[in-house]
């Protein structure tokens, strides 16, 4: 998919302000062998901004502490970690990767966020609005994935896992697959997680996730 085709889609939509996302370095992210895409609701608080580029904002995004990335991209570092040393790391080893920047910023350059609302809102979008923005964008989220073709996808919640099973299109018979659990489909490691920035609940437990991502992957 090109940008032409990209901008296209949302502006026939009506939309004059969205994020641009996809691989934060596209030359890394082809080059790597393990490719990690999050498939997340929204970037929010970027209302009146204009046209975002991930790719020129995530790194700071991670400097500064939000909270999407203070989680998203430690796990990303502890599965392949884990894959080289085909073992999961243990939580000490985790609370090492997390606090190392240098190799937390390397990781973020090889990885790709896709959002399923493109646009901004004033306010976190509920999950209803999510949904519809899901169906909305179902074709241009399906040409992103195809065309990053991720050998792991960690969806950031019900209703990003709900897109991707249903509304996406790029997997057919997705295997029954309970939340912090992984399945394998069209040789790609499908995982079901929570939202990155998620405290409620059992939260995003990055030790859990990434157990549950590699028990598949070796098989995958």
């Amino acid at each position: 998919m090109t940008l032409q085709e990209y901008e296209k889609h949302l502006q026939d939509r009506g939309l004059n302000e969205y994020i641009l996302d996809g691989a934060i370095n596209p030359e890394k992210w082809t080059a790597s062998k393990i490719k990690i895409l999050f498939l997340l609701k929204e970037t929010y608080g970027y209302q009146k901004c204009g046209i975002i580029k991930i790719s020129e904002c995530a790194h700071d995004w991670l400097r500064v502490g939000i909270r999407t990335y203070l989680k998203s991209v430690p796990l990303a570092a502890t599965v392949e970690i884990a894959l080289q040393r085909n073992r999961p790391l243990t939580q000490d080893e985790i609370d090492t990767v997390r606090n190392d920047s240098e190799l937390l910023h390397a990781t973020l350059e090889k990885m790709a966020f896709v959002n399923i609302k493109k646009h901004s809102g004033e306010s976190i979008s509920n999950d209803m609005e999510i949904r519809d923005e899901s169906r909305k964008n179902s074709s241009l989220l399906k040409a992103q994935i195809q065309e990053l073709a991720p050998t792991i996808i960690v969806a950031g919640g019900n209703v990003c896992w709900h897109s991707l099973v249903y509304d996406i299109g790029l997997f057919d018979a997705v295997p029954e697959c309970q939340k912090f659990e992984a399945v394998v489909c069209n040789n790609t490691v499908l995982c079901y997680a929570n939202h990155p920035s998620a405290w409620s609940g059992k939260g995003f437990n990055i030790e859990t996730i990434q157990r549950a991502i590699i028990s598949q992957y070796k098989t995958g």
